[in-house]
């Protein structure tokens, strides 16, 4: 019979215990890092993909309905309105708005309207803060009842965090920062046309003109945001209008007398 000698039984000393699980422990401590870079670094991704959705988003609406802007010289789908450096005077709380009838109204499950709608867009303060210090919320505002003296618009929130909403008019010489064109009201189509700037420059306030603009540009500035990175770039949208002159029809010619 074979004796087992003590020595080969013998088990980890405290000391090796010891060393053993501040290793352990170190490992723990990399892999940790590891794992909150990677969580840090996906959150940053999924945070740019979500805001260039939302800014291709906000910049594609825009443009839509700038491309199918209605204007019928009528009383109905009859303004053009726009100021960078002013407010709506009801629903804006910030600098810059613009307003104009188009036909990019759709029907909805519960009602049914013509495509024609008065599409406004405005800048509200933010009621959450955001990522963003300083910025407001982008509002495009839509009436689709152009008949209701009382109407309610629907809101809908396209862009956080904007810092400024720059709307420019061109009017075949200069680029104007307001614009006034409504034929629903006489007085305003009566008024003086919008004074001229220089070249690139913009007139100082808003005045009512009886044309409407060869092309309306739009850019949009977000506020920095909150982690100290830089200034995002601006969202540029321009699009040209081709015009017509309002005339009334022409009178059938009176028959000849026999």
């Amino acid at each position: 019979m074979t004796s087992v000698s003590a020595s080969a039984v013998r088990g980890f000393t405290l000391i090796e215990i010891i060393l053993a699980s501040a290793v352990a422990a170190m490992i723990l401590v990399a892999l940790y890092g590891i794992f909150q870079h990677a969580i840090h670094l996906r959150d940053s991704a999924t945070e740019r993909i979500r805001d260039t959705r939302m800014r291709d988003r906000a910049a594609a609406i825009i443009r839509n309905d700038l491309r199918n802007a209605f204007i019928s010289g009528g009383l109905f789908a009859s303004i053009v309105e726009g100021d960078s450096a002013g407010t709506d005077g009801e629903n804006s709380e910030l600098p810059g708005y613009l307003k104009l009838t188009t036909t990019t109204g759709k029907d909805t499950p519960d009602a049914l309207y013509g495509d024609v709608a008065q599409v406004e867009y405005y800048v509200v303060r933010s009621s959450t803060g955001g990522a963003t210090e300083g910025g407001g919320e982008l509002v495009r505002a839509v009436t689709r009842d152009l008949l209701d003296t009382d109407p309610q618009p629907e809101e809908q929130q396209i862009m956080t965090g904007v810092q400024s909403f720059q709307v420019a008019f061109y009017d075949g010489a200069n680029w104007q920062t307001s614009w006034e064109f409504n034929t629903a009201d006489t007085s305003s189509t009566n008024s003086a046309t919008s004074s001229a700037s220089t070249s690139g420059s913009s007139s100082g306030s808003t005045a009512a003109t009886e044309t409407l603009p060869l092309a309306i540009r739009v850019d949009v500035q977000q506020a920095p945001p909150s982690d100290g990175a830089g200034l995002p770039p601006p969202i540029e949208v321009m699009v040209p209008w081709t015009t017509q002159p309002f005339t009334s029809p022409t009178p059938a010619p009176s028959a000849s007398p026999s």
